[in-house]
């Protein structure tokens, strides 16, 4: 009787994992990410412009994004606060969003720029938070290789 407790106790170890819905490693797929200047009135304006797809089941309600600018060095310059999006983007849903970014802060020549997905909130409420691997990210870089 013990061994047999043992054995469905390890039975149950080993099911247990297989039970467990795999971790979502990014809820949303990236088409593009862009940081063209706008010209407007005689003003010069850096955007950051940036395509995605929800793949979650569940619209997304608000996402936190963390851009980096690469300098004409190579080194990625965190920019100093997150990118914030909450204007929805149901699932399956192509969505595009602009950020305006201050020009006195953007290097003209610099080499590119990555942004990944910090976090994200569905309309059930519930969330999405990276892990600190930075999983869901996309860069751009169009220096020397």
């Amino acid at each position: 009787m013990k061994r047999a407790a043992i054995l469905l106790a390890a039975g149950v170890a080993i099911a247990s994992p297989a039970l467990a819905a795999p971790p979502v490693l990014c809820p949303i797929t990236y088409s593009r990410l862009s940081m063209p200047i706008n010209h407007e009135k005689g003003i010069s304006t850096p955007t950051v412009e940036l395509a995605f797809t929800n793949v979650a089941s569940r619209k997304i309600v608000r996402a936190k994004f963390a851009l980096s600018i690469i300098n004409p060095q190579g080194d990625p310059i965190p920019w100093d606060h997150d990118l914030t999006f909450t204007e929805g983007a149901a699932p399956g849903e192509l969505t595009t969003v602009h950020w305006s970014l201050d020009m006195s802060k953007v290097d003209m020549q610099h080499l590119g720029e990555t942004i990944y997905l910090k976090s994200a909130r569905f309309d059930d409420d519930t969330t999405w938070q990276d892990d600190g691997n930075q999983r869901c990210k996309r860069e751009e870089y169009y220096g020397p290789k």
